[in-house]
């Protein structure tokens, strides 16, 4: 079909974009809480007719949305191992 294949290259950046970000806002907030605010973020910027690097707008007005979530709401703290964990060297 013409004029599918821009269109599908214009999602592809998208899932690593999302995995960097799930990296970077991992001890803050869930993947979950991630994945949903870039698809958010993107659904949002394809409405207004975003098509040309909607990856990076996504990632960009994601990573805002998130480091508002992490920075203004006092709840939300790095998720820390519990002390009984191997990472804090011991073992039950």
């Amino acid at each position: 079909m013409p004029g599918t294949a821009p269109v599908l290259t214009v999602y592809e950046d998208l899932p690593a974009r999302t995995e960097t970000l799930v990296r970077e806002f991992e001890p803050w907030l869930s993947a979950p809480t991630v994945i949903t605010t870039v698809e958010r973020c993107r659904s949002e910027l394809v409405r207004t007719g975003v098509r040309r690097g909607l990856a990076i707008a996504a990632e960009a007005m994601a990573r805002s949305r998130l480091r508002a979530m992490t920075e203004l709401n006092p709840h939300v703290s790095p998720r820390v191992p519990p002390p009984s964990s191997p990472v804090h060297g011991v073992r039950t």
